[in-house]
């Protein structure tokens, strides 16, 4: 039997006197890849966190290596080998990749703060050809992909020796391709003895990679066990409860053919990623985006939005022309970006700032905000998007990716747009919230609203939408009514051109 390398046992911790981890545990076996997953609010970033150092925890064990440990700070886990991966990178975009994977520990000239550039070249271009990329370490962050970028991170963590890694919704933004780059780096790494702690929502690539799977509820470890000895249904169980389901199934919905559309897109361009595309959408009408990452799918939404420009086409709201970002919102716009963190959020203002940002002059009188209408509708939006918060006056940092996501939502939402944009919305949302979002998405459109989806989940596209338009290398080359859609596979093979 294999001894673990990691051990947490009956970790306590809260906030403010709320429980958040109730006698939690976790273990980690070397040169293995173990999945955390659970419901937004499950306790599994606060676990991690723990880990690596960020939070001290209020009761509990956790052993490394059989020895008691307390990481007192971040800097005092990765002496000890452990680092995190966040979803949200933390490169500095200006800086080259070299740079980033030797930022604060750079290789310098003995007794002098010199640092020898060639050498941490050398040094860079050796981890990344270790595990098979071409990255080039002189290059810019900014300038690379998605993938490359997460390859970046990797070796940062591999320069500083970890042994433990822990990726937080790793494959969130990453197109196919990048995947498979991923997954074939995860077994590299698993063969050389280094462990991985796995945190993701998407069931279907934790039984492709992962070797364990421990499952969280409430703050608790509800189930542990070996990935092929637990069933899909066993697993979604342990996460939300025997009451409770998590399907993503398709209702085919009466949509009003003869009233006039309510967005019109007319032979938009964007320089270098959109040529020609035209499409309409009726109110109370759900049409999918569906297209490979790089297709040009956000650069569409955006230009309808108005914060891309357009160099050939028109887009119409109502009738009026969309000249800008401003026009757009008046209109009655609204966009959830697919980077809630740094587009759709104020992450160091409260749950209700962001709520009512873009409706200020709706909560303000000469200047100052109505306080308790403000707090009241916050309040409303939290029941009604069961979004996961002490109060509407907790900082919207300290909430999980799936609850954030939510409140990008709620603030549209208070604005009764014509048209709502969805651009990836259940990135980093877990399994039961999904299905909840599936049916809010419905209740919007139910209500007039014109929604139109961007997902990289083909099960969620095809559950929400009621028309889908291919997006291939910038073009439209599809436009098909989802009952005639019949598998994700028919789907896959369009996208693909």
């Amino acid at each position: 039997m294999q001894t673990d390398l990691l051990r947490m046992r009956e970790i306590d911790k809260a906030f403010n006197g709320i429980p958040v981890l109730r006698n939690a545990g976790f273990s980690l076996r070397k040169g293995e890849c173990h999945a955390l997953m659970g419901e937004n609010g499950a306790g599994k970033s606060t676990m991690m966190k723990i880990l690596t150092g960020v939070y001290r925890r209020d009761g509990g064990t956790v052993e490394l290596d059989g020895q008691d440990v307390t990481f007192h700070a971040p800097r005092d886990a990765e002496a000890a080998g452990i680092a995190m991966i966040f979803q949200e990178f933390s490169l500095i975009p200006t800086l080259t990749v070299a740079q980033n994977i030797f930022l604060g520990h750079e290789p310098r000239r003995a007794g002098n703060a010199v640092i020898r550039d060639g050498e941490m070249v050398r040094r860079a271009r050796a981890i990344l050809e270790e595990f098979g990329e071409s990255i080039d370490p002189r290059a810019r962050v900014e300038d690379l992909s998605v993938g490359a970028k997460q390859m970046v991170e990797i070796a940062k963590a591999l320069s500083k020796n970890a042994r433990i890694i822990v990726m937080d919704e790793p494959t969130a933004s990453l197109s196919e391709s990048e995947v498979e780059t991923l997954f074939r780096l995860v077994r590299r790494l698993k063969s050389q003895g280094i462990s991985i702690v796995y945190i993701s929502h998407r069931m279907a690539e934790i039984f492709q990679i992962c070797d364990r799977i421990t499952a969280m509820r409430d703050g608790r470890d509800m189930l542990t066990a070996e990935t092929g000895k637990v069933t899909m249904e066993e697993l979604i169980r342990a996460m939300l409860g025997s009451d409770k389901t998590a399907t993503l199934d398709w209702a085919q919905r009466a949509v009003d053919l003869s009233v006039p559309p309510v967005l019109e897109v007319d032979g938009l361009s964007v320089a270098g990623h959109v040529e020609g595309v035209s499409f309409a959408v009726r109110p109370g009408e759900i049409v999918g985006l569906a297209g490979l990452t790089g297709s040009g799918r956000t650069e569409i939404v955006e230009a309808i939005f108005g914060i891309r420009p357009v160099s050939a086409g028109a887009v119409r709201v109502g009738g009026a022309p969309v000249l800008s970002n401003k026009s757009a919102i008046e209109a009655g716009v609204g966009l959830v970006p697919e980077d809630r963190r740094t587009q759709g959020l104020v992450l160091d203002h409260t749950l209700r700032d962001n709520v009512i940002l873009p409706n200020l002059a709706r909560f303000s009188r000469r200047f100052l905000v109505r306080d308790r209408a403000a707090r009241e509708t916050s309040e409303g939006h939290i029941r009604n998007l069961k979004i996961k918060s002490e109060s509407p006056d907790q900082v919207v940092r300290l909430l999980s990716g799936g609850n954030q996501q939510k409140i990008v939502l709620a603030k549209w939402l208070e604005r009764r747009p014509k048209v709502l944009i969805l651009d990836e919305p259940t990135i980093g949302v877990d399994i039961g919230a999904k299905a909840d979002l599936v049916q809010k998405i419905r209740e919007i459109a139910d209500a007039g609203t014109a929604v139109l989806v961007i997902s990289s989940e083909f099960e969620e596209l095809l559950a929400v939408s009621d028309r889908l338009l291919i997006i291939y290398d910038g073009t439209l080359i599809g436009d098909i009514e989802r009952q005639d859609v019949q598998s994700e596979e028919v789907l896959h093979h369009a996208v693909q051109g």
